[in-house]
């Protein structure tokens, strides 16, 4: 047991006692990370450096391509306060970061803020994706008190016409204005966190192509602001809930998210990737047993073993478009480039000048 752990159980902040790691660390972390990924090993031994937690199932939108509002009331719910300590109380130990997002509206759950910063005071890195329509300017102080390292917004039409046709429930104005003033509000108050990210998204199935003179002059508004990256990703596509989407040939057999990864939902259920909507792939629960025994528990070690010999035989898996991408080394290129910036260059000026691999 090491110096700071057994420091925190007798009292001891976290925020003096935390480990840091370091970049060399991190390095050596993803190389036997790696390592064990193109062995396609069943039983890992570096427990996963990245988290999603689902801080709420809940959506106060009806966003078109997003199949929340299709799930049932009675499953709409946040993750409580005491689940989200037993993870992180766990986590801190191995995780590098943590996303306080997945299948709902971060902002939701009361406790956002709290759960940042909690998280923050374990030494994790805490970063959530919002629609940005609950962000009042309360809240946008509140949120800056707490200190994330990265708030992502989806503005999915930099039009009023186009944007309130996908992200049903929200006023156009209303959700730029209050990004804006989160931006803002961060300069005036001489903060360098959160790093800030508007995304917009290339729709596809139908394809809204927007007015580029809008789009350009909203793109410049959220810069002046105080936005520090304006991007563009193509249309997500849930495996197994996007029905009449025409999938390219496989470009890899084995995904990489059971090597490195875990997805925590709001009521404990564990899964192995951000892309399993309904949840359908359960390694455990975090509510019942820890996050280690499941990180190689007999659930995960068959998923495993069934990207070594047969990725027919996993349903979800078998039709994801992340095995379809352009691949080095059999990882998705564009997430594998996104993803070593997060870990090794994390969220600051030098981020802004590389910029993402899906910048526009």
């Amino acid at each position: 047991m090491t110096d700071w752990f057994l420091a925190w159980r007798c009292g001891t902040p976290w925020s003096t006692v935390a480990p840091v790691m370091s970049p060399v660390h991190v390095i050596a972390r993803l190389a036997r990370i790696f390592a064990a990924y193109r062995r396609r090993t069943e039983t890992v031994s570096p427990m996963p450096v990245r988290l999603w937690i689902e801080s709420a199932l809940c959506c106060n939108l009806r966003c078109t391509m997003c199949p929340n509002k299709d799930l049932p009331a009675s499953d709409k719910t946040v993750m409580s306060w005491d689940l989200y300590r037993r993870i992180i109380d766990q986590a801190h130990t191995f995780a590098n970061d943590i996303y306080l997002h997945h299948r709902g509206e971060p902002l939701t759950n009361p406790r956002l803020f709290d759960m940042i910063r909690y998280a923050r005071e374990a030494g994790l890195k805490t970063r959530f994706h919002t629609n940005g329509a609950l962000l009042t300017a309360e809240r946008a102080d509140q949120l800056l008190d707490a200190s994330p390292n990265l708030v992502s917004f989806s503005v999915d039409g930099f039009d009023k016409e186009s944007y309130e046709s996908v992200r049903v429930g929200a006023t156009f104005e209303t959700t730029v204005d209050q990004i804006r003033h989160l931006a803002v509000r961060r300069r005036e108050r001489g903060l360098k966190k959160p790093y800030l990210v508007v995304e917009k998204i290339r729709f596809q199935n139908p394809a809204r192509p927007g007015d580029p003179a809008a789009v350009q002059a909203l793109r410049q508004q959220f810069l002046s602001a105080g936005i520090d990256e304006v991007i563009e990703k193509d249309e997500y596509v849930w495996a197994g809930e996007t029905p009449g989407v025409t999938l390219p040939p496989r470009t890899s057999s084995c995904c990489t998210f059971p090597w490195y990864a875990m997805v925590i939902c709001a009521d404990g259920t564990v899964t192995p990737c951000p892309q399993d909507f309904k949840a359908r792939l359960v390694m455990g629960n975090a509510a019942q047993q820890s996050l280690r025994d499941i990180w190689n528990g007999p659930a995960y070690r068959a998923l495993r073993h069934g990207f070594r010999t047969n990725v027919e035989s996993l349903p979800i898996c078998r039709d994801c478009d992340r095995l379809r991408r352009k691949t080095v080394g059999g990882i998705p290129l564009q997430y594998m480039a996104t993803f070593l910036v997060d870990q090794l260059v994390g969220y600051g000026p030098l981020r802004r000048r590389l910029g993402t691999a899906e910048r526009s």
